[in-house]
């Protein structure tokens, strides 16, 4: 009998797998549509949507280990795929469980593991019906008329495909890296003057750098008296914009497939597929001298052509990240101030395009030399021997480049303790023999990068494949069977258990690659919660020190919190996905029992107002780090209202919650318990049932019991940035009987704000020109954000436009 019933299992295990196998068969050859309450998952990357000319692919992209992106794909070319659009590039889904799916109410909603929603095309309730990839590759959302109600043509990510309009409400944005298709620093868009420009937005400073920014538009052929702000590439490879900028491509003519890629490397190429061999070659390129796209080395570095462009550090500097130039170089040695401790190297035929004061005509090089030794801001100048001489001096060293077209000599204040040599006749003798070929990654897509990732699609090989796994698995089903019996009869009863500890202590599934602490690791990292470095309304900080790694960190342990494991789910869901340098890092989190606790980076200097408000002569910040303060806390606003996918509000803007790192970085904390908003989307504000915020930075709109948005972070940033000119506290001034923000507003009316308003503990040590222009603008943008009217203030990202251009200059 047992052998009879061995025959009976065995032709069952057969039969279930053949019909797996034409099931798998089934998917591998794609979808033409996805319809309304269907959906797929990553898992072994079947299942695809297809146009129907198999030209292009949508579906799952490995974009990292167990993480992908939803995205289009050229089909047709080699391995790793060209990716074309990617809905989620700044957060990845799990490879498991995740998944893509057309809700029964028009809504096509991509969901993580854990359920939460990373993106969607928000047309819930308009009719769809269904889901197709077109043939030029857009991906369409139809209605039940055939209309196109959703298209991914309307949110390009780094690429524009033929017949894609580019619009005033569209922009591409360069990837991190070859194997990184995260946001990166580079962007092109319509500006304000109405033409295409390309900006690099890098880790502190932003600067426009095509067409040349130092000429006027209508020297590089631009009109900016247009309103329609559109651009189209056709399929012959002409590309036409309503700024009158227009280029065809090398090889024009019906033919080769075609891409327009803002590159990694902040130029933006178009390309044409090489149907032969399956790679892309290219046909135009908008920067013909790499060396002239800004910040690809970073603060200090020089980027020069040895012949290929290739990022250097000068004498005296060395690489801050040996993986990433866009980082820059530090100095070796840090300089005083005078000529007894610092010193000038030169740098024939280079220059570092734009913030300097000003061209100072008529200067000798001995007098530009002193001019710059004197001030302690300067930390270079660039000369330019024209008739009697034009003196640039330089407050910040970035966008640096060498070649003979370069109309300066450059020079650097170092420290007086380096050797070097002051006449350097290239830079690159300064060059470590070894280094030979380029030292940053500034190639193009087409020449090929290995990648290790997966993609989809692929029918022969996946068919190989499924065919040799039945027979191979058919061969030993036998023993298979019973081993797989007894494992899995283990397995159920181990997870059983051990779902069975997590939820009774509390434990979910938190996104974002966060590490899950126990409660006993995190009090003894914290001496058992001895040493206290701040309390805030929901709970108090502890530092601590995580063993083996010997990494200091700041403990947060949530109390009084109502519905507590919810508001702890919330702030994780949305942390664990935020990540920028001027916002506090979350490492991980602890749920058991009871206990939560976030577990964050430690900040070495700690908040803000340890430093503003002192009387401590030796902790007064000079007007250079309030005014990178400023900046960076700006870049850290602007991220969370506008970058972030699911945008943040923080609701506590104030200087206790600005951290400072060992260089005086800003970074903001305390925004995790912020309740997290769409808005822009028909959402007109946020009510709070309790008012959330300190006094002396609350907007009016919250005592007034209207709609909360963004534009309340606005008001509070707005009194932060007149408490770092004047070192005074708002709600003290309010408690004393001046009220804060109508001084600010007469002192700047009548021109007194430099005697009423600037900062006595530091006076005028640093008064110079630039600090006076800076001041000023920052006084001016302060009364903007803090306007009566919500409508009136400026957005967050406009704010860093605004401080920016403070120390904007012409080095060229």
């Amino acid at each position: 009998m047992d052998y009879f019933y061995l025959i009976y299992r065995l032709r069952s295990i057969l039969s279930a797998l053949f019909y797996l196998f034409l099931i798998s068969a089934q998917q591998i050859h794609g979808l033409q549509s996805l319809r309304l309450g269907h959906s797929f998952t990553p898992e072994r990357n079947q299942i695809v949507l297809q146009s129907l000319d198999c030209t292009f692919s949508a579906g799952f992209y490995a974009v990292g280990t167990n993480a992908y992106g939803f995205a289009i794909w050229y089909s047709q070319t080699r391995f790793p795929y060209t990716v074309v659009w990617m809905a989620n590039r700044d957060r990845p889904v799990n490879g498991k469980v995740s998944r893509l799916r057309l809700q029964k109410d028009g809504d096509l909603v991509l969901l993580d593991a854990d359920g939460s929603a990373v993106w969607r095309s928000n047309t819930k309730g308009l009719d769809v019906q269904e889901a197709e990839l077109l043939p030029a590759g857009n991906l369409v959302l139809r209605g039940s008329s055939g209309q196109i109600i959703w298209q991914s043509f309307d949110s390009p990510t780094d690429t524009l495909l033929p017949q894609q309009p580019f619009t005033t409400n569209t922009q591409l944005i360069s990837r991190m890296g070859p194997e990184n298709y995260k946001s990166g620093y580079y962007r092109l868009f319509f500006n304000d003057d109405n033409y295409l420009s390309l900006i690099y937005e890098g880790l502190n400073l932003s600067s426009k750098y095509w067409p040349d920014p130092w000429r006027i538009p209508a020297a590089n052929g631009r009109n900016t008296f247009n309103i329609t702000r559109i651009a189209v590439l056709d399929g012959s490879g002409s590309f036409s914009s309503s700024d009158q900028f227009s280029f065809n491509a090398w090889d024009s003519g019906d033919g080769p497939l075609r891409r327009l890629t803002l590159d990694i490397d902040g130029n933006m190429r178009l390309y044409s597929l090489n149907s032969q061999n399956g790679s892309w070659e290219i046909s135009w390129v908008a920067i013909s001298r790499q060396c002239r796209v800004h910040g690809l080395c970073g603060f200090n570095g020089m980027c020069t052509y040895t012949p290929e462009p290739t990022c250097v550090c000068p004498p005296g500097f060395q690489r801050v990240d040996e993986n990433d130039w866009f980082k820059g170089c530090r100095l070796l040695n840090k300089f005083s101030c005078g000529a007894n401790h610092s010193q000038f190297i030169r740098l024939p035929y280079a220059d570092y395009y734009g913030f300097d004061y000003f061209g100072r005509f008529g200067m000798s090089i001995e007098e530009c030399e002193n001019f710059c030794m004197d001030d302690c801001n300067c930390l270079g100048f660039g000369y330019r021997l024209s008739g009697s001489g034009i003196c640039y001096p330089k407050y910040y060293l970035i966008s640096g480049f060498q070649s003979t077209e370069a109309p300066n000599d450059m020079y650097i204040k170092i420290s007086i303790n380096v050797s070097s040599v002051t006449n350097i006749s290239s830079l690159q003798t300064l060059l470590p023999s070894d280094l030979g070929s380029p030292s940053c990654s500034l190639q193009s897509e087409s020449q090929p990068q290995q990648q290790n990732i997966s993609s989809t699609v692929g029918k022969k090989r996946w068919s190989n494949q499924l065919i040799i796994s039945l027979v191979s698995f058919v061969s030993a089903v036998g023993l298979t069977e019973i081993v797989c019996i007894v494992l899995g009869r283990w397995f159920f009863i181990k997870a059983f258990r051990e779902a069975d500890v997590y939820s009774r202590q509390g434990y979910f599934s938190i996104p974002g690659g966060l590490k899950r602490f126990k409660f006993s690791e995190l009090k003894m990292a914290t001496n058992n919660f001895r040493e206290s470095v701040g309390k805030g309304r929901f709970g108090s900080v502890y530092k601590g020190l995580l063993l083996p790694e010997n990494k200091m960190v700041a403990v947060k342990r949530l109390e009084g919190v109502s519905r507590g494991q919810d508001e702890f789910r919330a702030e994780l869901s949305m942390i664990g996905r935020v990540n920028h340098m001027n916002l506090v890092t979350l490492f991980g989190y602890c749920a058991e029992a009871k206990h939560r606790l976030l577990v964050y980076e430690y900040v070495e200097n700690g908040s803000l107002d340890k430093y503003l408000f002192t009387q401590d002569s030796s902790r007064v910040l000079d007007w250079n780090t309030r005014f990178q303060i400023a900046v960076g806390t700006a870049r850290g606003l602007a991220y969370l209202h506008e970058e972030c996918l699911e945008w943040i509000l923080h609701c506590n803007i104030k200087p206790e919650n600005i951290l400072l790192d060992e260089q005086f970085r800003a970074k903001v904390s305390d925004f995790g318990m912020a309740k997290l908003v769409g808005i822009g989307h028909g959402n007109n504000g946020l009510a709070f049932s309790t008012i959330r915020g300190t006094r002396g930075y609350l907007a009016p709109e919250w005592t007034m019991n209207l709609p909360i948005t963004a534009k309340a972070d606005v008001y509070s940033f707005g009194i932060l940035l007149l408490e770092l000119v004047s070192g005074r506290k708002a709600a003290e001034l309010n408690m004393f009987g001046t009220n804060f923000v109508q001084w600010a507003f007469q002192s700047v009316r009548e021109e007194r704000w430099t005697e009423h308003m600037v900062d006595p503990k530091f006076g005028g040590r640093d008064m110079n020109w630039k600090s006076k222009v800076e001041m000023e603008r920052m006084l001016k943008t302060a009364l903007l954000c803090i306007e009566q009217d919500k409508d009136g203030r400026p957005s967050m990202s406009q704010v860093v436009e605004m401080l920016s251009a403070a120390v904007g200059g012409d080095g060229i």
